[in-house]
């Protein structure tokens, strides 16, 4: 019944997003027991918080900052490159106070000035890309990131990828 999509951790709680049914669920971190449902406006895509708000994207250009409470939009950002709406934005992470942003159907991540929108810089990907679809030819898209916070390391991958690639960010 629901495509799960975006996820996160905050206060004890995992959050997720599902993609078309516009309907979001909160579970307890301990148990994993659904404790409750929250409904939202757009498709879900990405899901990550600043440690107060979730941070959501949508497959536009747009971020939606939700408290955890009553699930309203409190801020909605348009995310822009050399003054360009940069579409696509997909699975997220928050990193050290920016989001990252996988951009979809390409090799990029996008680190993004969260009060701003700004993009200060992209991580290209395209050779892990070409190597996972070397090694596996059914590889298709770089499709997942998430950050490990006590290691400073950032995990990638793809859909259909046969690796997790581990990063360090300078």
């Amino acid at each position: 019944k629901y495509f799960g999509e975006g996820i996160t951790i905050l206060n004890s709680k995992i959050y997720q997003l599902t993609w078309q049914t516009k309907t979001g669920f909160v579970y307890a971190l301990r148990t994993f027991e659904k404790v409750s449902e929250f409904t939202y406006d757009t498709e879900g895509w990405g899901l990550t918080h600043d440690g107060t708000s979730l941070i959501m994207s949508d497959g536009t250009e747009s971020l939606y900052f939700m408290d955890t409470v009553a699930f309203k939009v409190s801020r909605k950002l348009t995310v822009t490159y050399q003054e360009q709406p940069v579409r696509g934005l997909n699975e997220l992470e928050y990193i050290e106070g920016f989001v990252y942003a996988n951009i979809w159907q390409t090799d990029l991540i996008a680190k993004i000035d969260p009060s701003t929108g700004k993009v200060s810089g992209f991580l290209n990907l395209a050779e892990l890309s070409a190597r996972a679809k070397a090694l596996y030819g059914n590889a298709d898209v770089l499709n997942g990131i998430a950050w490990h916070e006590s290691t400073k390391m950032l995990l990638v991958t793809g859909k259909n990828w046969p690796l997790i690639y581990v990063l360090r960010l300078k």
